[in-house]
């Protein structure tokens, strides 16, 4: 599932390329109305909208599957600056990841998501 509420084209398109089923909502709510409903491997989570920050939604996806893999996409310059926050994050939520573009490039195994789908990554 890939919860996102600005523009993750570049993001989908990854997930594509590696093989994966995309099923695509709006927002957290949508996000874990969805999880209630099917069983998904994993989440990714690019924006949660308004209604429900990432936390809270990282939250109600871990209580709805304590299995459900959790990726939230961030920034690289985000990343950079908030090291802590990626750990508290990794530590407070279990099978949260939280990876740069680039990073779940290779988590994907792409070689080069940008140079093969024409995409720009963001910096």
């Amino acid at each position: 599932m890939l919860v996102c509420s600005d523009a993750c084209n570049e993001v989908e398109k990854c997930l594509l390329a590696a093989g994966c089923w995309v099923v695509k909502v709006n927002d957290g709510r949508g996000a874990v109305f969805q999880a209630e409903r099917e069983i998904f491997d994993a989440a990714v989570l690019v924006s949660t909208g308004k209604e429900m920050d990432l936390a809270e939604t990282v939250l109600n996806l871990r209580d709805i599957s304590r299995s459900m893999q959790i990726i939230i996409v961030a920034d690289r310059s985000d990343l950079d600056q908030s090291a802590i926050a990626r750990e508290i994050i990794a530590q407070a939520t279990p099978k949260t990841q939280v990876l740069s573009i680039g990073e779940l490039e290779n988590y994907l195994g792409l070689a080069d998501c940008e140079e093969r789908l024409g995409v720009k990554k963001r910096r």
